[in-house]
């Protein structure tokens, strides 16, 4: 049986419990576990460093922040890292085992998507290994949730709302990208970037919205700054416009911790008979509770103004017609930084051809240039996703 634990929650995994148990047949889900992951190893004791990664309590949460634990906390997490420290060097909980979890060789690559995760395990691993009794156990968690935090943040860097709840979920990135590898727009990615390294450092920063023709970089702008400032807690929800309702909710769950949240809005824009937008005004700016400081949103649109406007709403008739408007145009206002991403002309979008081709190895002549052009044509037009797509067609040839 698990020990009863004071402060970690670990003690109620269904996993740890049959290993401890003795249970062989939980094998095969410790074998999923480090696929998944990219483990080598001791696949138990790694199943144990991600329990401790994953832990949300009083102890790791406030190291998270960057507060040190008082004695009366500190005692209590001591407790039970202790009993988890001689679990953790239990050789006999191993030999109930099948020998293959305690020297599991798995296929050592990194294209996976959850191979950041296993070296953020694998490296925690290593520390606790090195433990030599309970105090530095625990200096080792301590360590580890004011490098990384603590949670589902501690290994994940975007995630989404479960439909219907104000709940987070992970979501598979695979391989992100960098700024450098959007061509051009040299003047808005470093506006973005300056906007939001003065957000990750705690100099303050402003909502952005990012908007112009479909293709044109925007959204892979916004994924591009995870690439860049992961490393110093930045973590992306993305929000649907359904799910504004669930905004007030999920910003109370996440302004006391000590991670940097962009609430990221793709492609967002109003009918002239949706009303969600005088809500998103209120979160942006506006309501009796200021907006946390870790916490900013990032929206990007085909349109300037967000609503569409009609001829109805500067009707001369309407002696109000002008409160109309500026009620439309109240919510982009709230935006302190607003960037632009035209289309590229002929001569950037050859440009960005030949600066994607050269990346992925691919020979650019005339002829390639040729079909490029060809290809926008009958595609949709000059835009870096046209490009993209292009390429990714010549890749399979």
């Amino acid at each position: 049986m698990t020990p009863d634990f004071l402060l970690f929650r670990l003690g109620k995994d269904r996993l740890l419990q049959a290993a401890l148990a003795g249970d062989a047949s939980c094998a095969g889900s410790f074998m999923e576990f480090a696929a998944k992951y990219n483990l080598q190893g001791d696949i138990f004791k790694a199943y144990i460093a991600y329990l401790l990664i994953s832990e949300e309590n009083a102890f790791s949460l406030q190291c998270e922040r960057g507060e040190a634990p008082r004695k009366s906390l500190n005692d209590i997490a001591l407790a039970d890292i202790t009993k988890l420290f001689y679990i953790f060097n239990d050789s006999s909980v191993c030999e109930k085992l099948p020998p293959a979890l305690a020297c599991w060789h798995g296929e050592a690559h990194t294209d996976i998507y959850f191979a950041e995760a296993g070296e953020v395990i694998s490296a925690f691993l290593k520390k606790l290994s090195k433990a030599k009794d309970p105090e530095e156990f625990l200096r080792a968690c301590k360590n580890h949730y004011i490098a990384h935090g603590a949670g589902a943040g501690a290994l994940n860097h975007a995630f989404r709302l479960v439909e219907d709840s104000d709940e987070l979920e992970p979501i598979i990135l695979g391989k992100m990208k960098r700024m450098s590898d959007l061509v051009g727009l040299e003047s808005q990615k470093a506006a973005l970037m300056t906007n939001t390294r003065a957000f990750v450092e705690g100099k303050g920063g402003v909502n952005v919205l990012l908007y112009g023709d479909g293709g044109t970089g925007k959204t892979t702008s916004v994924k591009a700054l995870l690439s860049e400032f992961s490393q110093k807690r930045l973590k992306i929800i993305e929000i649907y416009k359904h799910q504004f309702k669930y905004l007030n909710a999920l910003i109370s769950r996440i302004k006391h911790r000590g991670y940097k949240y962009i609430l990221f809005m793709d492609d967002l824009s109003f009918e002239d008979s949706e009303m969600e937008y005088k809500y998103l005004k209120t979160i942006i700016e506006g309501g009796l509770e200021p907006r946390p400081e870790n916490v900013l949103i990032y929206a990007t649109s085909n349109r300037r103004h967000l609503i569409r406007e009609s001829w109805r709403d500067r009707d001369d008739d309407d002696m109000h017609s002008g409160d109309t408007v500026e009620e439309k145009l109240s919510l982009v206002k709230r935006f302190g930084l607003t960037l632009y991403y035209p289309s590229p002309d002929q001569k950037e979008y050859l440009k960005i051809v030949r600066a994607i081709a050269e990346r992925e190895g691919i020979p650019v002549d005339e002829q390639l240039e040729r079909d490029a052009l060809i290809w926008q044509r009958r595609e949709g037009g000059y835009s870096g996703r046209t490009a993209e797509q292009f390429l990714i067609s010549e890749r399979r040839k």
